[in-house]
């Protein structure tokens, strides 16, 4: 009878155990970002802080992704922006969405 409760306890601390083990975890949530600073210079570039970082931005390749981004085409503004200028994707996309904010699209 004893080996009996003694086999039971033991099924039951594995089941917590692997149970604990294979939980799943909580998801943190997403940090957002504040949008970069955009900073106008003289000789008509355009320089953008995104995480302690300044990139340089010609004022004529921000007016076309802005012009993009005002016409629907995110994803278009996004890959030109990364195409004229180097960015990753992500300091790409949110120059994008900064544009958003600073100038709202009308509906």
């Amino acid at each position: 009878m004893l080996k009996y409760i003694v086999i039971a306890i033991a099924l039951i601390v594995g089941f917590v155990l692997l149970r604990r083990l294979f939980e799943r975890k909580p998801v943190e949530p997403f940090r957002r970002q504040p949008p970069p600073k955009l900073i106008a210079k003289d000789g008509g570039t355009v320089t953008a802080e995104i995480a302690d970082q300044e990139f340089e931005i010609d004022a004529a390749v921000l007016d076309e992704a802005r012009r993009l981004n005002d016409s629907g085409q995110k994803i278009e503004a996004i890959k030109h922006l990364r195409e004229a200028t180097g960015l990753g994707l992500t300091e790409a996309k949110q120059i994008v969405d900064s544009l958003d904010l600073i100038h709202p699209r009308k509906p």
